[in-house]
């Protein structure tokens, strides 16, 4: 653990990050914080690392031999002692503790195995890296995720929800774990249970993984974001369940919640006929076979009408239309946003918004969200100084205000045209 000190006049973000670090990585950092040296007093001393913010005067050659200082800045460098203050606050973690390291970087696991690698893709066809290790007893499959790939809430939801049919996930030092201690792969389930009996659980395995997928947007998930493959879905014999990793990073253009069930659906029948043949074989990729190819079972035709009374239950909620998702135009720039989460945060805190308006100082770090309802999207004011407004028309803070197709959102001077075609 190190002793460091945090110096910054801007209390609002001082409390936030303090607030982080304590919570996520209070192994790593005793914590003191100031607004001046003057709040040190003859402690600054003790302490390994000092992190002034660029409103903080400071003079290095003041300080004794071995007390390492950094810089908390809003400037784009992010090099030596410099941190960029609106990164992810993990990536701000990183930085402060490579530098008390001295620069040889963060603690990494230990594992007692060779890891084996290999890559996996998420249901929206996203390529990942991934391997097994073993620490202090226990077995974890690592996924390779950079720090500027994360997406921040979705990792806030896995962490602080059990969801049903979801492996809880860890981030650290640039990638998810999940553990898989005494569990089997889909893949491997399916190969030591070719029975009547083991088809059966198969099905209900299929049964839950749709449930799980239909759950998403109540967390404000999205469901090309799940592994479907069946050699990382993981079964857990003791608690009679199966769990897909979700891997919560940003970007691309999300997929319809049907794609997500057909691909669930064309991998339960690739696995049924799998266990029918000889030997069990998983082909790269998932093909639907034709209607008369394989025949059904009862239970399977009762799974496929969950599934399309599930869809039409979800589809009632959206309101996409067969253009696509809708979006927004910064009129400024000309840029095309795509709001692809029922709950999308505009401002100009990089580390908490979807979209981060980093060049106006005139928004407001978490200025407002965009908020998907049944009959609709909705612009809410997050109690911004310099207001937000639809049409020209103030919005009281966190009030809702409808928006049309072709409507002007206002968030202080910075304006963009709402399309939902």
């Amino acid at each position: 653990m190190y002793k460091i000190a945090i110096l910054d006049k801007d209390k609002a973000y001082l409390e936030r990050l303090v607030s982080f670090l304590e919570e996520h990585h209070r192994e790593s950092f005793e914590i003191k914080t100031a607004d001046s040296l003057d709040g040190l007093g003859a402690e600054v001393v003790q302490y390994n690392t000092l992190f002034f913010g660029d409103d903080v005067t400071v003079d290095a050659a003041l300080f004794p031999e071995g007390v390492l200082i950094g810089y908390l800045t809003e400037k784009s460098e992010v090099s030596g002692q410099y941190i960029n203050k609106y990164q992810s606050m993990e990536q701000i973690y990183m930085r402060m503790w490579k530098l008390c390291e001295g620069g040889k970087g963060a603690v990494s696991d230990k594992s007692s195995a060779a890891p084996e690698k290999q890559e996996v893709r998420l249901a929206g066809q996203c390529e990942w890296k991934t391997r097994t290790v073993t620490t202090n007893g226990e077995t974890y499959r690592l996924y390779q995720v950079g720090e500027e790939q994360v997406d921040r809430l979705a990792l806030r939801m896995l962490t602080g929800n059990r969801i049903k049919g979801l492996f809880q996930t860890e981030y650290q030092n640039g990638g998810m774990r999940i553990c898989v201690t005494g569990m089997i792969s889909l893949f491997e389930f399916a190969q030591k249970n070719n029975s009547p009996k083991g088809k059966e659980q198969l099905l209900k395995f299929f049964a839950d993984m749709l449930a799980a997928a239909c759950s998403l947007e109540e967390y404000m998930l999205s469901a090309d974001r799940l592994i479907l493959d069946p050699r990382e879905i993981y079964v857990d014999s003791a608690q009679n369940q199966v769990l897909i990793p979700y891997i919560p990073v940003k970007g691309g253009e999300p997929q319809d919640g049907r794609q997500c069930l057909e691909k669930i659906r064309d991998l339960c029948t690739a696995l049924i006929q799998g266990m029918d043949e000889e030997t069990a074989r998983v082909p790269d990729t998932w093909e639907e076979p034709a209607a008369d190819e394989y025949g059904s079972t009862e239970e399977f035709d009762d799974l496929q009408k969950n599934a399309k009374d599930s869809l039409k239950l979800k589809e009632k909620t959206r309101n996409l239309k067969k253009g696509g998702a809708p979006y927004i135009v910064r009129k400024r720039t000309g840029e095309k946003i795509l709001i692809n989460r029922n709950l999308f945060k505009l401002g100009k805190d990089a580390s908490y918004v979807d979209y981060c308006i980093r060049d106006n100082p005139a928004v407001s770090r978490n200025h407002a969200d965009i908020v998907r309802k049944p009959d609709g999207f909705y612009l809410v004011d997050k109690g911004s100084l310099n207001h937000t407004f639809v049409n020209g028309k103030k919005l009281a803070a966190d009030e809702y205000r409808k928006l049309e197709n072709g409507c002007l959102m206002q968030l202080a001077d910075e304006v963009f045209e709402f399309r939902s075609k």
